[in-house]
């Protein structure tokens, strides 16, 4: 007898929507409500209301690990979880070096 393996529970299929999502939500923030260009950004890291809004972004991935921790696809949770850590690399990374 096979064993069978869990359809959609693996790391990438978490890890993929778990990068873009919260990329396309920063997408329409700054382009829907704010009017600053993004070397503005890159110029003035330390301006906190739009880095705030940039941060609310991630919650799109909350939503997204419960969805598969409901349908008990621990993988793909799993790279929902690792998504959210590249993003906070990057966001750490741009906050103490730029």
């Amino acid at each position: 007898m096979k064993p069978t393996k869990n359809k959609f529970d693996h790391i990438l299929i978490g890890l993929i929507p778990g990068l873009l999502f919260p990329a396309v939500v920063m997408h329409f923030i700054l382009t829907y409500y704010s009017n600053f260009t993004l070397e503005y950004i890159i110029e003035n890291t330390m301006f906190s209301p739009l880095v705030n809004d940039l941060k609310g972004a991630l919650l799109v991935n909350l939503g997204l690990f419960f969805v598969f921790y409901w349908w008990k696809k621990d993988n793909s949770a799993k790279g929902v979880v690792f998504a959210t850590l590249i993003y906070a690399a990057f966001y750490l990374y741009y906050m103490f070096f730029m």
